[in-house]
This record gives structure tokens, sequence and C-alpha cells, in this order.
């Protein structure tokens, strides 16, 4: 066989293996938007967006796995501040204060993880829920100017079980930068 061959052949089967695992029938892909991420084909997703924010809603069983980025290009360091305190902060203070008003305390602890390639921040609450552990992580990063909010509701338990699926969406998610808008005809 001629020697030039043999990089030709393994770049095709490469090719081949590589189209096998892009057509995974376990794997659905979100793409909307400027927002895309794999999830596992038996998860149920619900898309509860608005004009102003993208809200991805993936649930398996007593699991919920929440992806929200508001559509706002965020240039400013101020704009990213507040978005933070918007969506991060008010969302894990929302979640203790249901924790508390059913009679739990929550533990608060800072936590970290990755999404999509980078250290993102973030929030872990637990609770005692019927005799489990169990709670929310909830993490923020800012991703081609959008803040990118992920997070994970259940027992303690249950996301362990559920954690190739919480790694798979946020290792696969990505943000598309914002498109300049054209400036309208004659206004430049």
């Amino acid at each position: 066989m001629n020697p030039n061959r043999w990089p030709i052949l393994l770049l095709a089967l490469c090719l081949l293996a590589f189209s096998a695992l892009a057509q995974d029938p376990n794997v659905k892909h979100y793409d909307k938007d400027g927002l895309s991420f794999d999830y596992p084909a038996s998860w149920q997703l619900s898309d509860k967006s608005t004009g102003q924010m993208q809200f991805l809603e993936l649930m398996q069983g007593d699991v919920t796995i929440r992806v929200r980025s508001p559509r706002e290009s965020l240039k400013t360091p101020d704009k990213q501040a507040h978005a933070k305190k918007l969506f991060q902060d008010q969302y894990v203070d929302n979640f203790a204060d249901q924790f508390q008003q059913q009679g739990m305390q929550p533990k608060r602890l800072p936590v970290t993880t990755q999404i999509s390639g980078g250290d993102a921040e973030g929030v872990r609450l637990r609770v005692m829920m019927g005799g489990e552990s169990g709670g929310l992580d909830s993490f923020e990063r800012i991703i081609s100017e959008r803040l990118v909010h992920l997070s994970i509701l259940g027992s303690d338990k249950d996301i362990a079980k559920d954690a190739p699926a919480w790694d798979m969406i946020r290792n696969s998610l990505k943000v598309e930068a914002a498109k300049a808008s054209p400036s309208p005809k004659g206004k430049q």
C-alpha cells in the first residue's frame, strides 16, 4: 500500500467515527437565538423564554436543571454586576426564602464549577427534605457578553445520579456573540 494513503485512511476513519458520535440518538441539541447546548434525549425540555430572557427548563424525575440567559448584551462591568445581582443573587435568595417559609434552615456555601470551559461562581443551598439532604446549586458566568445562569435542583442523591446530564449541559453550552445591529440607511 502506498505510504501516502495511510494518513488519508486514518482521516477517513476519524471522520466516520466522529459522524457516528454526532448522531447519537441518546443526545438532543438545543440551538436558538445564539444559545446552544446538548442534553440527554430522555430529559423533558420546556422553553419558557420571553423577549428579554431565554429560559429553558429540563426535567428528569425529581431533578430540574434551568438554563437562563438575558438577551441583553452586557458590555460594561456595571451592567454585568447588575445582571449578576438580578439573576443570581435574587434567584438564590428567593429559594432560600421559600425553604425558610417551609420551616427548613438552608445552609449557604460558595461553590465553583466549569461552564463552557471557564470558571463559574455559584452558591449551594442545602436543606433536609423528607429526611434527605438536597437543595439548589446555582451558577453564573458571562459568555460572549451575555450572562448565563445554570441551576440544578433536587436531592443530593438524585443530583449525583444525574451528574452526567448536568456535565453534558455545562460543558457543551455555547453563546454566540451578539451581532451588531445595522444602522438605519442614511444615518451614520
